[in-house]
């Protein structure tokens, strides 16, 4: 059935194509036809794998706008054929459905004939000769929970709930480590009772952790029960059991680190197994391991769950440490009862969940702050720069905004740190039972367009008004982008109003809210705020910024201190690059501040895992390049995880010859290139690229 939520396909010109969008994720992938094309909708039950739009149209040869990867299924579903950017690859006549990667959704083609795959520099062409015509199915990647758990604060009754997470998840097989096998989990809401809905069903996996009666044992094991579909109990010690096999989760290196420590194992190996399955990939983590351990990989694909946790974890986690891939997420979490919402939210990210003591809990003046927290505040080294965002006196700077405790977390060893409960984090982002609700409120049915909207209210910053011309410079996605000078409060209201995917605002934030040409907006004023996303990039603007986040905005980027206006400039104008490339607000602003010393003043508020547009390799990718001979260089390549392809997606780098894929999560692996080889990966897309430590972008860099 189609709603305002199904994927839709409209014929393009200049030049001709079809045009995919997926209205839930905001997402859109063009394929380019020679001659204009009319899609005519059939039944998406026709096509073996599951799609929720389908069409047919008179086409026998296309092209994507960049290079993608493709496999040849044949009508059973078994692969025939790896088509990938170093080679050309046909295969004979027949029925097939060619499934293409990086598309930013779920796209199978069904062809009867033959198929020919021919990449060139930054395109691929399909062509399917002795076919008349071409079909083309499509599924969004986005899940919803099913449904929603009650449970009181009883710590029996909450194990109950996490009990039932894995519910989501559409196998128990090692599959499941793919991230469209794995559903959102259900809701967790706080009740006068337990009430878990008849229409969930949690798996039989023989797996059950067992904790002690505490809150801060019960929620770092949340994405480990989910991902495990664990029955949850009450019990002495921590303990996971196995049908019959039990494994302590209290290690020497103490209950959290051993709970993250097994997580990562157990997923590791999963992605190693299931290439013995239907996705056969030469994947590099599998080399890394093999040569580590002694696993038979074939005989355990056929093995149930609770048996391949078993053999897994008789492996010493210090064997695969180096093959596991950098995680997405670390997660503090206050433990009280009020955070127990947040849970299915975690999980759905394999969050690493910690539990750290309440910062507010002490004396949070900011006299008491550690001399850390404190140097972060000190303004005084402004590199011979006076002209800052802020129209305040230092005196009334000085603790503007910190109405709670202000602290620096445990560092986490993952790309990306987010915070849940009183106090605002240094170095992470700051989240809420609302925030994560507010993901599934979301909805970007009523446009197909990114709309950005971009706001100078000082003419002496118009440096960075470029940024207009920055955001839609994306081939194949369709912008409308809105810039204004010097508005008025009202106007100003009415910008953030309205219904728009990023806010850009260039400006003063001062005591009295963001700086207009008529006095000041105090965003805490406003009921209702339709933008997506923004960057207050202002002095200290986290006070305003949090109280866009409480009207209704998803995520954004605040800052906690004053920032020079020089220092705003370079890095409002990196962000622009940044979030056009793909990256979400948490990646993107840990990148930016590995490079530059000041984006530490800069932090996240709201949903960190927000993005602007989705990137071209499907994962967002860096690279970081030593040049060690005149004829060659080593290249570090990064990637980052984001909604749309979660952990244990597929990354391809195309940087050598090689057709290895990888884990989409932290450094891939070091290449040694020669230069030429690496000028051709540098003009394939636009990425960061980090070189004796500065960043540049793959356009600008040359060898």
């Amino acid at each position: 059935m189609v709603t305002d939520t199904t994927p839709s396909m409209t014929a393009v010109e200049a030049p001709y194509g079809l045009r995919l969008a997926d209205p839930i994720e905001g997402a859109q992938f063009t394929l380019l036809t020679q001659r204009p094309v009319t899609p005519a909708s059939i039944d998406p039950s026709t096509f073996a794998p599951p799609v929720d739009t389908a069409a047919v149209i008179t086409a026998t040869t296309l092209e994507t706008p960049y290079q993608v990867d493709a496999l040849v299924r044949d009508d059973e579903l078994s692969i025939v054929a790896e088509c990938t950017s170093s080679e050309r690859t046909a295969v004979g006549p027949g029925e097939y459905y060619v499934e293409l990667s990086s598309a930013k959704m779920k796209l199978y083609l069904y062809v009867e004939g033959e198929v020919v795959f021919e990449p060139g520099t930054d395109q691929v062409r399909l062509s399917f000769p002795g076919a008349s015509e071409l079909r083309v199915g499509v599924r969004s990647l986005h899940e919803q929970p099913a449904a929603t758990i009650t449970t009181t604060d009883d710590l029996e009754a909450l194990a109950t709930a996490l009990s039932q997470l894995g519910s989501a998840l559409k196998t128990t097989s090692c599959e499941r480590s793919f991230p469209t096998l794995r559903g959102h989990p259900p809701l967790i809401e706080r009740g006068p009772e337990l009430s878990v809905p008849a229409a969930l069903s949690a798996p039989e996996t023989g797996v059950t952790i067992e904790v002690p009666p505490r809150l801060d044992a019960l929620l770092p094991i949340t994405s480990l029960a989910y991902y495990l579909g664990a029955t949850v109990e009450i019990g002495s010690r921590p303990m996971l059991h196995a049908d019959g096999w039990s494994h302590s989760l209290d290690g020497d290196d103490g209950f959290e680190t051993t709970v993250a420590r097994v997580l990562k194992q157990v997923f590791l190996l999963d992605c190693v197994t299931r290439t013995e399955g239907m996705y056969d990939v030469p994947l590099y983590e599998r080399d890394r391991v093999e040569a580590a351990v002694d696993l038979d990989f074939p005989a355990l694909y056929d093995q149930p769950l609770a048996e391949q946790v078993r053999q897994y974890l008789q492996v010493p986690y210090e064997a695969v440490a180096e093959a596991v891939p950098t995680w997405k997420l670390t997660a503090d979490v206050v433990p009280e009862s009020s955070a127990l919402p947040v849970l299915p939210f975690l999980a759905d990210e394999l969050a690493v969940v910690r539990c750290p003591d309440d910062p507010t809990a002490t004396d949070g003046a900011k006299a008491d702050l550690s001399p850390k927290v404190t140097s972060f505040f000190d303004t005084s080294d402004r590199g011979g720069e006076a002209f800052v965002r802020s129209t305040a006196t230092r005196s009334e700077t000085a603790t503007r905004g910190l109405d709670q405790t202000v602290f620096t977390p445990e560092p986490a060893d993952s790309i990306e740190q987010t915070y849940v409960g009183e106090g605002i984090p240094l170095g992470a982002s700051k989240m809420s039972v609302e925030e994560y609700d507010r993901r599934l409120e979301f909805d970007a049915s009523s446009r197909e367009r990114t709309r950005i909207l971009v706001v100078c209210n000082d003419p002496q910053m118009s440096d960075e008004n470029v940024v207009g011309d920055i955001y839609g410079t994306r081939e194949w996605i369709e912008f409308d982008i809105t810039t204004r000078e010097q508005v008025t409060t009202d106007e100003l209201a009415d910008l953030l109003a309205a219904d728009a995917d990023f806010f850009h605002y260039i400006g003063h934030v001062d005591p009295d809210g963001i700086r207009c040409t008529d006095g000041h907006l105090d965003a805490e004023t406003l009921t209702e705020v339709g933008v997506n996303a923004f960057l207050l990039n202002a002095c200290q603007s986290y006070s305003q910024g949090r109280a866009l986040i409480d009207a209704g905005a998803i995520g954004g980027i605040v800052t906690l201190t004053d920032v020079l206006n020089k220092t705003a400039t370079e890095i409002g104008r990196t962000v622009a690059r940044l979030l056009n490339q793909g990256f979400s607000l948490l990646s993107m602003l840990g990148l930016l501040k590995k490079r530059n010393r000041l984006a530490q003043r800069y932090m996240v508020v709201g949903d960190g895992n927000e993005t602007l547009v989705e990137s071209e390799s499907g994962t967002p990718i860096s690279a970081n390049i030593t040049q060690d001979t005149s004829d060659g260089c080593r290249v570090s390549v990064n990637a980052y995880p984001t909604k749309s392809y979660p952990m244990g997606s597929l990354v391809r780098p195309y940087i050598t010859g090689e057709q290895k894929c990888y884990l989409n999560s932290g450094e891939l692996n070091t290449f040694n290139v020669s230069v030429e080889r690496l000028n051709d990966f540098l003009e394939m897309q636009l990425f960061p690229v980090i070189s004796n430590d500065n960043l540049y972008w793959s356009d600008e860099y040359s060898v």
